[in-house]
């Protein structure tokens, strides 16, 4: 009895050892092979793929290559050219050849190798080995190119993707504090540099010679939580080593707020010798921040720029201003070239910009912005070189306004200040240009098959001393719908605009003293025939169009002014694009267009042509338009658009639907179920 319950317990133990073996089994990785030919070698047990061929198990693991080698008895798949790895996590190993152990689910990538993970990061290797379980990597001479653009390289690199970390160090360094201090400085440590080369070369960090970088005993990029941490850093600018520390840490280039230094950099001008930039970041809320940015000069006093950023649902502000003591050594020249000494006291500059936001206060919605803008000395920005987000060095004038747009469904309204002040002029009575108020209104209304725009303005202008002038403006603005006569396929749209223009002046070079009216008529007709043909996903347009119109009265002399003249203009009732001064008299403007699109299977657009060409005719040769324009001729140059789309991604559908729809043969393609040995015992 006792035999037959020992026999019975070992039974049952062995048929749960073999249950659990089965659910352990069953975890192992089946794969199949697809290639277009096969070749069978050692008894069966060696198979080779070649030619596009692919191993794929059930958890979504992939490899191709040109070549791939299973060997049955120790459970391997070997890879030669062209070799590709990828998994369910979003990870991808390319290299010339992999040795893929499926039992212990490792593989190893040889020549060429490049690793990407899922989140963008690219990591070039010499030689690299892939722990599937672990999701753990090592490899040998590391170049990574991370998603924010940065750049790393470093003899020997691991990659933890559990614990999101990528680590790149120097072989274990037995030596004392004082050797491993002097090995930094050595070519071969590990590189970081935020900087983008563009160089498309196999050369490395050293070699392109990047703005800044740092040279470590070991790297560290945290990825979960953004940080990059040194051990033994050398900051080097222009790889010349400029700080060591033996611990540094940063923001990786992804964060956009955090506080913290910024890149430093290092010019030399040759008034002001070498300077030192420092700029520190500190985010102060979540809805503002300050750059503050302390420039050193050699030979001059040092300058302190500060930025202030504040952002809200319905309002940003932007504050940008700067310090400086004076001059130290600095001197100007006169026009002889002999050297002046410079006013003493301190430079600054001060720059406010405000936008917002509002509901209901004219109409439905509001914008309002303010700009305040102040230099205290005209080439303070130029000779110290200032360039921000908010200014540029060579700024020539200053404008302080205030700008309030109100918005309704058919009605806009904008009320604005402006002074204007002219850094190049010295005179205090004409360095100045003040247009207090300035009023507008529109109002857009649809009647009687006509789109009609009202339209009133009023300038106060004073500028250049004693000049004044004050101009309102009334316009009235009406184009018909197309009216189609259709026994011929011609299209028409009647076009006509009243102005009525009121200025006063007192002193305005070359206008009338005091009040002046002048009413304003034009009319006009815009016509065009369409020829259209269509192909099988191909559809070309030709429009040729003409427009003639007609507006009385003379105009003011324009011949100075800045004018070119686009194809858009030839149909316009003002072609000068003038407020107060439109183009009068009789014109023809005609051209021709023409469109070309090519589509799809699904219809839609992946080449596209346009191409338009028009002259504007002239009833006479006028000298008071613009000379530049031509349109002072009595036959205007010829203008033109043409623009030209393509989109790849759209061809490649069709080219690829085009292919699903022809004779592909399946037994082009041989398809072999391959699993390790450990499963086939079972």
């Amino acid at each position: 009895m006792k035999t037959k319950l020992i026999i019975k317990r070992i039974l049952f133990i062995l048929l749960l050892i073999g249950l659990m073996e089965t659910s352990l089994h069953s975890e192992v990785s089946k794969y199949q092979l697809k290639a277009l030919k096969f070749k069978y070698e050692n008894n069966n047990n060696l198979i080779i793929a070649e030619g596009e061929a692919q191993a794929f198990d059930q958890f979504g693991k992939e490899i191709f290559s040109d070549i791939i080698i299973y060997d049955k008895s120790k459970s391997v798949i070997l890879t030669k050219r062209n070799s590709i790895y990828k998994d369910k996590r979003g990870n991808v190993i390319t290299a010339d050849n992999f040795y893929y152990d499926i039992e212990l689910s490792k593989i190893i990538a040889k020549k060429n190798v490049k690793y990407k993970d899922k989140l963008g990061n690219l990591i070039k290797f010499s030689n690299f080995e892939y722990l599937e379980k672990e999701e753990k990597g090592f490899g040998l001479n590391a170049i990574a190119e991370l998603k924010d653009k940065s750049l790393v390289e470093g003899n020997i690199a691991e990659i933890d993707n559990r614990r999101g970390q990528l680590i790149l160090k120097n072989k274990k360094n037995k030596d004392n504090f004082f050797k491993e201090f002097l090995s930094i400085f050595k070519k071969n440590n590990n590189t970081y540099t935020p900087c983008e080369i563009i160089e498309k070369s196999q050369k490395g960090i050293y070699e392109n010679c990047p703005d800044w970088s740092v040279t470590t005993i070991k790297t560290r990029h945290d990825r979960i939580k953004k940080m990059i941490y040194h051990d033994h850093a050398v900051i080097k600018i222009k790889n010349f080593p400029v700080f060591y520390t033996p611990y540094f840490s940063h923001p990786d280039p992804t964060v956009k707020r955090k506080s913290g230094f910024l890149t430093p950099s290092i010019k030399n001008f040759s008034t002001l010798g070498r300077t030192f930039k420092t700029p520190y970041f500190w985010a102060i809320n979540e809805n503002s921040d300050l750059t503050f940015t302390p420039i050193i000069y050699q030979d001059e006093n040092s300058i302190y720029l500060s930025e202030y950023r504040n952002q809200n649902k319905n309002s940003l502000m932007y504050v940008d201003t700067s310090y400086s003591e004076g001059y130290k050594n600095l001197n100007k020249k006169n026009n002889d070239g002999q050297s002046l000494n410079r006013s003493g006291g301190s430079r600054n500059h001060l720059f406010i910009k405000f936008f917002g936001n509002y509901e209901n206060l004219i109409l439905d919605s509001s914008e309002l912005e303010l700009n305040m803008q102040r230099v205290s000395q005209k080439n303070y920005l130029s000779v110290n070189q200032i360039n921000t987000n908010n200014l540029k060095q060579d700024i020539t004038a200053l404008n302080n306004n205030i700008i309030l747009n109100s918005y309704s469904e058919n009605q806009k309204i904008k009320i604005a200040a402006n002074i204007y002040e002219d850094l190049s002029n010295d005179n205090p009575n004409a360095k100045y240009q003040y247009i207090i108020p300035s009023i507008e209104n529109s109002l857009f209304l649809k009647k009687f098959n006509s789109n009609i725009n009202i339209l009133n303005s009023f300038d106060s202008k004073n500028y250049s001393g004693d000049t004044k002038q004050s101009i309102q403006i009334n316009k009235i603005l009406l184009s018909s719908e197309d009216q189609i006569i259709k026994k011929y396929g011609i299209s028409n749209k009647l076009k006509s605009n009243i102005y009525n223009i009121n200025t006063y002046n007192d002193k305005v070079d070359g206008a009338k003293e005091n009040f002046n009216s002048d009413v304003i008529p034009m009319i006009g007709i815009e016509s065009s025939i369409p020829f259209v043909k269509y192909e099988k996903n191909n559809e070309q347009t030709i429009i040729p169009k003409i427009f003639s119109k007609y507006a009385s009265g003379t105009m003011s002399n324009s011949n100075s002014e800045n004018k070119i003249l686009r194809y858009s203009d030839v149909y316009e009732m003002d072609r000068m694009n003038s407020t107060s001064n439109p183009e009068r008299g009789a014109s023809i403007g005609y051209g021709l267009e023409y469109d070309s699109n090519k589509k799809n299977n699904t219809s839609e657009i992946y080449k596209q042509t346009k191409i338009s060409i028009g002259q504007v005719i002239n009833e006479k040769k006028s000298t008071k338009k613009p000379s530049n324009s031509s349109l002072n001729d009595k036959s205007s140059n010829f203008v033109g658009d043409f623009s030209f789309m393509f989109k790849n991604d759209l061809y490649n559908n069709n080219i690829n639907s085009n292919k699903s729809k022809s004779n592909i043969n399946s037994k082009d393609h041989q398809i072999y179920l391959i699993t390790p040995t450990i499963y086939q015992m079972i």
